[in-house]
């Protein structure tokens, strides 16, 4: 069995569980609330180009992205190929249903008569809440012994929810508000956690809202408008915590604020010398080198 989960922080707990000893856990490195989003994200010259976005905005190095798409593709197709059972283990937020979404798309494509060479074995377990965590937000947060709890809970993935899950990642790829929507109408009551991940994305789209700001933009800036200025840490600490639906990291909000910075009407400013933190940036960081505050 290969369990598949949302990154490295899942993972490693994971594996301290004694019910995956025998088990290959297979941390899934990607962040789909960034960036292009093509339908068939595993072709190379789509992998190329969303490495190419990743560099230019987060300082993450084209080759090195490249290369972990590839390898973690290869183990998910190779494990289909073989008859192994998948285990995802995913939550209930937007990074981690687009994540899904998107595995669930690969999957189904391989499990179509021309492709399928054995039976596709697919089970997950979905988190959204834990027992004992009051403000469960992610699988990293637990403990391994709250982590072996789930596994009681896990159920294999019929076909209705994976041509479900594979079509709300064609809606999530569209990008647009009427396909998401269709989406909801037709396949939301299937894969109810997905759903409300789906909802919420509508909310970051600044097309869909009366003000013309997404969901991120508009906490941002009520968070300034509470302070003058803020440190980035703060600023991101504060506005994640409004929107746990999101489970949005510290680079994706970067790219939000420096987008919000820019133009002949920026919207913010951030006073620094230095760009905001990328990839590669030492740790720990000096957040006092940047205040964010409002454009006047």
């Amino acid at each position: 069995m290969k369990l598949i989960t949302n990154g490295d922080a899942a993972a490693e707990l994971l594996r301290r569980c004694s019910f995956a000893a025998s088990h290959r856990v297979i941390p899934w490195r990607e962040s789909w609330i960034d960036g292009p989003r093509p339908l068939r994200w595993w072709e190379a010259e789509e992998a190329e180009a969303r490495a190419a976005w990743f560099e230019r905005e987060f300082g993450v190095p084209m080759a090195r992205y490249i290369a972990q798409c590839r390898e973690q593709h290869a183990e998910l197709v190779q494990g289909a190929a073989a008859g192994e059972e998948l285990m995802l283990w995913f939550e209930y937020d937007l990074f981690d249903q687009s994540m899904l979404a998107a595995l669930l798309y690969r999957l189904w494509s391989l499990n179509r008569p021309a492709e399928k060479t054995a039976p596709l074995k697919l089970s997950w377990v979905i988190a959204e809440t834990v027992e004992g965590v009051p403000d469960f937000r992610g699988l990293g947060q637990l403990t391994p012994e709250q982590l072996t709890g789930l596994w009681p809970q896990r159920k294999p993935v019929s076909e209705k929810e994976l041509a479900a899950g594979a079509r709300a990642w064609a809606a999530y790829a569209d990008g647009s508000a009427s396909a998401i929507e269709a989406w909801l109408r037709e396949d939301g009551s299937v894969l109810p956690v997905m759903a409300a991940a789906l909802r919420f994305e509508l909310e970051r789209l600044p097309a869909f809202a009366a003000d013309g700001l997404g969901v991120v933009e508009r906490e941002t800036l009520r968070a300034l408008a509470a302070e003058q200025a803020m440190t980035p840490d703060k600023l991101f600490g504060k506005v994640s915590a409004a929107l746990p639906m999101l489970g949005m990291g510290d680079l994706s909000y970067w790219s939000v604020l420096n987008r919000m910075a820019e133009g002949d009407h920026p919207q913010l400013v951030i006073d620094g010398e230095e760009p905001l933190p990328g990839f590669d940036s030492v740790h720990p960081i000096d957040w006092r080198k940047w205040r964010i505050r409002r454009a006047a």
